[in-house]
């Protein structure tokens, strides 16, 4: 079994804060404003499609790997429930199966979802700015460049 080292927890999360969250935070910073009223949050065309792609990097980048991780344990856990004989071991198998299923559905189901509402959203928000989303996605891509450095250093640790 390999162990998690500490500078692997530490590349691990800088990975995700340079691929996930600054990206994000970038797009809201420069595509979004608050109205006359704090209740009124605006964020332009451009900020949306941006937001679009930071979720589907994230998603193929981070999120892709656990979920076929999850997948295969879910996998071996139909097979031993095949072969398990002892009541209590069936049991906590099935349990497990049944968790495995259901978080497999809802990550089937939430990107959909999120694609279908950030439409929504961009319906509403048809709005451009280029020269702004120029600077933007170069700040992105110099954030996912650094978050690509910490995932290869993350990758090396191995104990």
């Amino acid at each position: 079994m390999i162990s998690v080292t500490k500078k692997k927890i530490i590349f691990s999360v800088l990975e995700v804060l340079f691929v996930a969250v600054v990206p994000a935070v970038l797009v809201i910073l420069n595509y979004s404003s608050w109205g006359e009223e704090a209740a009124h949050f605006k964020i332009a065309f451009t900020g949306v499609l941006l937001l679009f792609v930071v979720v589907f990097i994230v998603k193929k980048v981070i999120l892709n790997a656990y979920i076929e991780r999850a997948r295969q344990t879910l996998t071996q856990h139909k097979a031993d429930l095949k072969v398990e004989t002892d009541a209590g071991k069936r049991e906590n198998l099935v349990n497990a199966v049944r968790r495995g299923q259901m978080f497999e559905t809802v990550l089937t189901y939430i990107f959909p979802f999120l694609l279908l509402a950030g439409l929504y959203v961009l319906a509403q928000a048809l709005e451009t700015a280029a020269v702004q989303l120029t600077g933007t996605v170069g700040l992105i891509a110099a954030s996912m460049a650094v978050g690509f450095v910490f995932s290869l250093l993350s990758a090396r640790e191995v104990k």
